[in-house]
């Protein structure tokens, strides 16, 4: 019998999708396949060209339905199955697809302010050295043309978070009961009675509690650009290592070493950046207050 999840992890992205899908992982009554983001439902039956820095995550999605349910056959029986893939939020066709062959899978949306949201963005693609514009004003002021060149989605820093769009997709598709939409502000505030919750929401009943002290996924600007760049791009010594080191143990090592060679940019985002934003992305944050019941005042402020 073909396997397919019980519930998604569907983002935001840079909104906390990567702690929580750490956390999912720790619970024996879950199963989550050890490849996170696998955007499948973004990119079903799709032939991927994208151009630019970074393409290959989206380049090596899954898109077909033979390999995306092979990721849930290792899966013991009566597994709680589920995946995460930020890009499900924001690619227009996920909602449908998603729909098409899980209608009742349970979907969990966690959302970051999208102004604080993008320059987190910004920050983590610093960090992976596929962003090469060091000035954030500028990157919003590339975003058209690098996008009208074919570089993958993250490079629409304003266009990624555009929640009130996003969130009214699955909104016309789905039962308000299959969906949990939550703010990054309650992960921060306390990431136990979130994980509480969204272990509730998806059917574990055993009142497992998950370790919720380590931070991940972080972003920041390389101290030693050429240091990152040889750390997260190919080149023949990262190639000859990973013939003998084991790819997750490979992947750890080289995300410890890539945040000891991250600092803070001071002062944080430049106020022309919030000023764009907030121009950009205000109509998308009033829109979003009504659909999901809270106040989000505070994102404009």
């Amino acid at each position: 019998m073909t396997k397919l999840p019980h519930f998604l992890l569907i983002g935001a992205a840079r909104s906390g999708t990567t702690a929580i899908h750490s956390y999912l992982r720790q619970c024996p009554l879950v199963f989550l396949p050890r490849a996170k983001e696998p955007n499948f439902f973004a990119y079903e039956g799709m032939e991927l060209a994208v151009r630019g820095p970074g393409a290959d995550y989206i380049n090596n999605a899954v898109t077909r339905i033979e390999d995306y349910a092979a990721l849930f056959a290792p899966a013991p029986a009566g597994a709680i199955l589920g995946e995460a893939s930020p890009l499900y939020l924001f690619e227009p066709r996920a909602a449908e697809r998603i729909h098409h062959h899980v209608p009742k899978a349970r979907l969990i949306a966690v959302l970051r302010n999208p102004i604080e949201q993008a320059w987190s963005h910004f920050m983590y693609a610093s960090k992976q050295s596929i962003e090469t514009e060091p000035d954030f004003t500028r990157a919003l002021a590339m975003e058209e043309e690098r996008l009208a060149q074919g570089w993958q989605p993250l490079f629409g820093y304003s266009r990624f978070p555009a929640y009130a769009d996003q969130m009214e997709r699955y909104f016309m598709r789905f039962s308000r009961e299959q969906i949990m939409v939550r703010l990054y502000e309650d992960l921060e505030a306390d990431a136990g009675k979130l994980m509480a919750e969204i272990f509730a929401f998806i059917g574990v009943t055993s009142g497992f509690v998950a370790d919720t002290g380590e931070k991940l996924n972080a972003g920041g600007v390389p101290k030693n650009r050429a240091l990152q760049d040889f750390l997260m791009k190919s080149n023949p010594v990262t190639r000859a290592i990973g013939l003998v080191v084991p790819q997750d143990l490979r992947w750890r090592l080289r995300d410890r070493l890539a945040r000891m060679n991250v600092r803070r940019v001071e002062g944080g985002m430049p106020e022309q950046a919030r000023a764009v934003l907030r121009d950009r992305l205000g109509d998308q944050i009033r829109r979003l207050e009504p659909m999901i019941g809270r106040d989000l005042s505070h994102w404009l402020a």
